[in-house]
């Protein structure tokens, strides 16, 4: 349990909603502290992924997040993405994915069993898919491992840039991370992507703080790409066997009986 445990995430309190709920609902305390803010590409985007896959008729579209959805469904022409969607085999790399695209009224036809690119990749390596086409809005400082692994296969993929991120001003919220953190008040963070663990260090350096934070905290990794840029840092982190917030939280509960045991 997390019980009088505090929690920290690295997104936003919007973002980490369920996350708070979660963690209030076993006794802890749950801090969202947002690392990123999302710069929408525009209509423009919009348009261009609309266009793409009324013209090429992919087999799949694939979304990796929920925030693609959400930058997505954005546009004033919702029913025009309804439409250029219902003719496509639509992908959801995780549960929230699947979720948020139900939510626009827009069906899941597969799920990786793994939540990633590497997943996705997998996924459909299993389906003969030389010379099928995909299409994945995505954002701009998403890595390359999916559109080569799916290329190496040899499926025709059209990658959409719908939106970038940009280091987040630093808040009160901050403010009140970094002190209970060095006092050894913060229990564990997670991160849920390589590009918060970037920029949480731009942040801290920002602030003078050169934190040691795998000695002053539990540090867990949503999945793979997030700990390959802990391991750049050198920062020592338990990776969630699933990767999703539920499962982070999973990997916490694991530690804290651990450390209770010993």
């Amino acid at each position: 349990m997390l019980t009088d445990r505090t929690i920290a995430i690295t997104r936003s309190k919007g973002e980490a909603a369920e996350f708070l709920d979660i963690v209030k609902r076993e006794g802890g305390i749950g801090m969202a502290i947002p690392t990123v803010e999302i710069v929408p590409k525009g209509d423009s985007a919009i348009n261009e992924f609309v266009n793409l896959l009324l013209e090429k008729r992919h087999d799949y579209c694939a979304f990796m997040s929920a925030q693609a959805v959400r930058v997505l469904f954005s546009h004033t022409y919702k029913q025009r993405i309804v439409s250029a969607l219902s003719q496509t085999a639509v992908i959801a790399v995780g549960p929230k994915t699947s979720q948020e695209l139900q939510e626009q009224g827009i069906r899941t036809d597969f799920m990786p069993e793994k939540y990633s690119s590497v997943g996705l990749v997998e996924f459909l390596s299993k389906s003969n898919p030389a010379g099928k086409k995909i299409i994945i809005p995505r954002s701009g400082a998403a890595n390359e491992f999916a559109a080569s692994g799916l290329s190496r296969l040899g499926m025709v993929v059209d990658e959409v840039l719908l939106y970038t991120i940009k280091t987040a001003d630093v808040s009160a919220d901050w403010q009140d991370f970094f002190s209970l953190l060095l006092q050894k008040k913060i229990d564990a963070i997670i991160f849920t992507s390589a590009s918060n663990v970037r920029s949480f260090f731009e942040i801290a350096a920002s602030q003078s703080a050169d934190i040691p934070l795998d000695s002053l905290t539990k540090v867990i990794s949503i999945g793979p790409f997030t700990t390959a840029e802990l391991d750049k840092r050198k920062i020592r982190c338990h990776e969630a066997k699933e990767h999703t917030v539920a499962d982070t939280l999973q990997t916490a509960r694991e530690i804290f009986s651990r450390q209770q045991a010993s």
